[in-house]
């Protein structure tokens, strides 16, 4: 055998080697990374539960003579949730969920594992950010304590980390899928107050309520919406949202929030340019007897930090304000004539009729103010516009559609969202089941009646 024969038998036997060598690694770290998959899923997957709400089913009309002989008709609908507190004094155990599971359920059956079935309680609803918290008793739950999910840090969150997802779709118990986060701060208009971290890990329904988990087990959101007909499109409630809302509805029974009173503008990349900013929110109005009033905020100012912290954009303000606690004094720094100033505002506390852009869930009816530029535009003289009608609520039944100004209630100009929430709010006190609202549509005028119930 020549010499160049024998060296390209002995790299043929390195290549050989090292390939050999390579495959063995590579096949060592994927089982590494298997088994820490396997870790993280059997570390999370006991606190994951499967919630069926029993609810009266509208849909069915019962015979004439159902009294005699059967009960109401009723429907079953399956969610997913995660225990993620204890009360060992009280024996019990507290359930992450979504709003939406839940609502108008007349009984909860918590299923822990294929032999341990609860009654679930509400303890409290959210509708604004689609969060509730249900409560079982522990008593008869095996290994209660491991159960509990351990909850992560939501704002250190990054585009592109791996996530798992684990729910009940299609009632399919304890379903896990994996994707990573495409983004982060999404909103999709489907609740008041949206911070979507968006993923592709497979969301179907049944997943409502159920966990978005990371690679150290902590669950870091609350997967709550798919998109019809798109795939590699769901979206789960950051946790520490999610975190903030629960606690005030376990110790309080209801979420309270900081308000500010102003409506504000997104910076554009023309008004960005012209004002001479990169971030904020430009404020527009400034409502009359409100905390932005009262500090001394005008119009025109714009926002760019809250207590020291950037403020992007409006749903960044948002979230901001309504975190804090009322009565509470914040820092509002402000750009006014190119020069910034820190202005201090005692916060005051958010009432239903003051939520910008809000209506009751179960009219699905979201209004806001009419700025003076839209009141220019649509030629009007008051009225708030409609933003987003849910499809089949009472609203879209109604015949209220999105681009809709509301001139009057019963004959009563309305001139702000707040005063337009209110009027109804009173209507309803007085008895009434449907309002005459007379809305202007293009050019035209009409009259919906809307039900209150």
């Amino acid at each position: 055998m020549s010499y160049k024969c024998k060296i390209l038998c002995i790299m043929g036997r390195f290549t050989l080697a090292l390939f050999t060598l390579v495959s063995f690694l590579f096949a060592s770290v994927l089982e590494q990374l298997e088994r820490e998959q396997i870790k993280v899923i059997e570390k999370v997957a006991p606190a994951v539960v499967k919630i069926e709400a029993v609810r009266e089913n509208r849909g069915a009309f019962p015979g004439p003579f159902w009294f005699w002989h059967n009960r109401p008709p009723s429907e079953t609908s399956v969610g997913s949730g995660v225990i993620v507190k204890l009360d060992p004094k009280k024996k019990k155990a507290y359930i992450l969920t979504n709003a939406h599971v839940v609502r108008k359920a007349k009984k909860l059956r918590v299923s822990i594992d294929a032999k341990t079935v609860k009654e679930g309680k509400v303890v409290g609803v959210d509708e604004k950010t689609d969060i509730a918290v249900v409560e079982i008793p522990t008593e008869g739950i095996p290994d209660i304590k491991k159960r509990v999910a351990k909850l992560g840090d939501s704002d250190k969150l990054k585009v592109g980390q791996i996530v798992f997802a684990i729910g009940n779709p299609f009632g399919l118990e304890r379903t896990v899928t994996m994707g990573i986060i495409s983004a982060l701060k999404r909103s999709i208009n489907i609740t008041a107050y949206e911070n979507f971290i968006q993923t592709d890990a497979p969301i179907n329904p049944g997943n409502s309520g159920g966990p978005l988990v990371n690679i150290k087990g902590e669950v870091i959101g609350i997967n709550t919406a798919i998109i019809a007909n798109a795939q590699g499109l769901g979206f789960a409630i950051p946790i520490n949202l999610a975190k903030w809302v629960m606690e005030q509805l376990i110790t309080e029974g209801k979420v309270t929030r900081g308000w500010l009173g102003v409506a504000i503008q997104e910076i554009t990349p023309d008004l960005a340019e012209a004002f001479g900013v990169k971030e904020g929110v430009v404020v527009t109005r400034v409502i009359p007897g409100s905390p932005a009033e009262k500090a001394g905020i005008k119009p025109g100012d714009i926002i760019v930090a809250v207590n020291g912290e950037k403020v992007s954009n409006f749903r960044d303000l948002q979230l901001k304000i309504i975190k804090l606690k009322p009565g509470t004094e914040a820092t509002i720094t402000v750009l006014r004539k190119g020069k910034k100033k820190d202005i201090k505002v005692v916060i005051g506390e958010l009432k239903d009729s003051y939520a910008r852009g809000v209506s009751p869930m179960d009219l699905g009816l979201f209004v806001r103010d009419l700025s003076e530029e839209e009141i220019k535009s649509y030629k009007v003289p008051h009225g708030v516009l409609v933003e987003r009608v849910e499809y089949g609520s009472p609203a879209y039944e109604a015949g209220l559609r999105p681009g809709d100004v509301i001139l009057e209630v019963q004959g009563e100009p309305v001139k702000s969202a707040q005063e337009f929430y209110e009027r109804l709010k009173e209507l309803k006190e007085q008895g009434k089941k449907r309002v005459a609202l007379r809305v202007k549509r293009g050019e035209d005028a009409l009259y919906v009646a809307l039900p209150l119930e």
